[in-house]
């Protein structure tokens, strides 16, 4: 009875906040968004806080001349899905790190993309 208090009392204290977690970035591109096929959705609804804590930023790092057009012409936002605009074809790297209410960021996370993708 004992070992079973003992792994219940770890397993209470390991899920609570005493051990906090970070959030975890995660996302998709979605392509052919708009007629202009440098266009691209960057969608991060699937990051998540194994605490549940909301995420409140999503700080995206693509190369300068990229032109983040919806919503805001910036690259740390407030909501989990933003348009971007590349200004040539070729290769981009975009990374990812996500904030969630308690000023925890998570490890960032990266995808390599090839511009323009026609369907």
């Amino acid at each position: 009875m004992a070992a079973l208090s003992v792994g219940f009392l770890l397993t209470v204290l390991t899920a609570c906040s005493l051990f906090p977690q970070r959030p975890v970035a995660s996302f998709i591109v979605e392509y052919n968004v708009t007629d202009d096929i440098m266009v691209v959705n960057l969608n991060a609804s699937g990051s998540s806080d194994p605490n549940g804590d909301a995420i409140v930023w999503y700080k995206w790092s693509i190369n300068d001349d990229v032109t983040f057009i919806d919503p805001l012409d910036t690259k740390t936002v407030p909501m989990p899905i933003v348009g971007v605009r590349f200004p040539d074809e070729g290769k981009y790297t975009i990374t990812l790190v996500v904030v969630d209410e308690t000023g925890e960021q998570s490890d960032p996370v990266s995808q390599t993309i090839e511009l323009p993708v026609i369907e």
